[in-house]
């Protein structure tokens, strides 16, 4: 199986073979494990990731479709168990804020290629929120100015603020549940 292209692997895989299977996992496992570590900073939390990642593949294996290159849709996979993670722990946007801080700092195409597609999903969602929602998060997340700067500027309560940034939130981590 050594040799083979990804889509030759993909296509072994959509037949059922095993091998090709463990070929890509043996291929691709320990730079994808560094990746996640690198996301969320817990062995073996990324290790479950990591388990969890090769599983749907292999569950998404009839439906797969790639051009070049199986590590982007390995990546997306274990990218949307991390944002689980963080929903999951109940971290907010601070942790959102550490995930795309952390994708920032990815280096390679495919790594940056994920992080347009974030940053796409995000702007799409900010573009349906109402007028005062988007500016009251934009201040806040943009322009890094307290829900007191906010407040005065667009002459609103600090609650009414405080309600805005966190329904944005909810909203955005509602859209990043990618599938």
């Amino acid at each position: 199986m050594n040799g083979k292209t990804d889509i030759e692997l993909l296509q072994a895989i959509q037949a059922g073979d095993e091998k090709a299977f463990k070929c890509v996992f043996d291929a691709y496992w320990q730079r994808l494990l560094a990746a996640i570590v690198q996301l969320i900073g817990d062995e073996d939390q990324a290790k479950d990731i990591l388990q969890n990642t090769f599983v749907t593949f292999w569950d998404k294996r009839g439906s797969l479709i790639i051009s070049d290159s199986l590590w982007p849709f390995l990546f997306r996979i274990a990218k949307n168990d991390v944002i689980d993670l963080f929903r999951k722990n109940k971290v907010r946007l601070q942790g959102m804020d550490l995930l795309i801080a952390d994708l920032q700092n990815h280096s390679g195409i495919e790594e940056s290629i994920s992080l347009k597609e974030l940053q796409t999903e995000i702007d799409a969602e900010l573009v349906k929120m109402p007028q005062n929602m988007k500016l009251c998060f934009q201040l806040s997340r943009e322009d890094d100015k307290s829900v007191r700067e906010i407040s005065r500027e667009l002459h609103l309560s600090e609650q009414t603020v405080k309600n805005n940034i966190s329904e944005a939130l909810r909203r955005l981590r509602g859209r990043l549940k990618l599938t």
